[in-house]
């Protein structure tokens, strides 16, 4: 019952615009199945979706490489794929310089999907260069799928993609952009950062030559800084804490050092 209370408003294409009352759709009939499907075949992907809440895709993904995927997400454009996650480290990247190949297809693929979203992509398709952009936006965050939906939650800009490719990607470097949503998908909480609520939440980050330090500080009012989490974010996507300011602190949030933590 959860899962088909999830997934009964459709998902909109980005061009259709956010419409005042999302009309409720029934899930498609081929997506009742799944419990019987090999979970290493991509048919998995297209089954039910309390069977990817419960044991989740590794299966497959462990077995097929990002390219592989977004051969069947081309091989299969009028269906709908649910992803709830993928290993860690999955696209690697090599991959990445592939798919930044793939950026401006208008092939049909596939629409993606997590489980958990409240919209559907009902009887809608997607494109090879779109899905190629939301697998490098998952390498960039560090999580895919690295929205809840590939057509209505993701807006990509393949201009900035290229920039960032050029720039730091097929270097293997993360930008200040990427530190901070691998810090934050390690713990839901730095997900409020920043934020102009009362009390503020900044976020400062100081580069180094193997990644990026990155502070979150919580503001006060009187005292310049209330506590802070310091973490290390480096190329290889590891994520470490590096200290923690657990006082007031008569700091400025702007001569705070994300390296020293202080």
């Amino acid at each position: 019952m959860l899962a088909a209370m999830m997934l009964s408003a459709g998902c909109m294409d980005s061009s259709s615009g956010i419409q005042d009352t999302i009309q409720e759709t029934a899930v498609p009939s081929g997506t009742e199945t799944g419990l019987g499907v090999d979970a290493c075949a991509f048919d998995h992907l297209i089954g039910n979706a309390e069977v990817h809440l419960a044991a989740g895709d590794s299966c497959y993904f462990a077995s097929h490489t990002p390219m592989d995927y977004l051969n069947d997400l081309q091989m299969h454009p009028l269906q709908q794929v649910m992803v709830l996650d993928v290993p860690d480290t999955w696209i690697t990247l090599h991959d990445a310089e592939l798919l930044m190949q793939e950026i401006d297809s208008d092939e049909p693929a596939a629409p993606v999907v997590s489980p958990l979203s409240s919209y559907w992509p009902f009887n809608q398709t997607s494109t090879v260069g779109n899905e190629a952009l939301f697998l490098l936006e998952g390498y960039r965050t560090g999580k895919y799928p690295p929205a809840l939906c590939s057509l209505y939650y993701f807006r990509p800009n393949k201009t900035e993609m290229r920039s960032w490719w050029n720039t730091y990607g097929n270097l293997g470097f993360l930008d200040e952009k990427q530190a901070i949503r691998i810090v934050q998908n390690t713990d839901p909480e730095l997900g409020a950062y920043p934020s102009d609520d009362l009390p503020p939440r900044s976020i400062i980050t100081e580069q180094a030559p193997g990644g990026w330090y990155v502070a979150f500080i919580q503001e006060g009012s009187g005292l310049p800084i209330l506590s802070a989490r310091c973490y290390y974010a480096g190329n290889d996507r590891t994520v470490r804490l590096t200290g923690m300011v657990n006082q007031s602190i008569m700091v400025l949030p702007q001569d705070f050092s994300a390296q020293r933590c202080g």
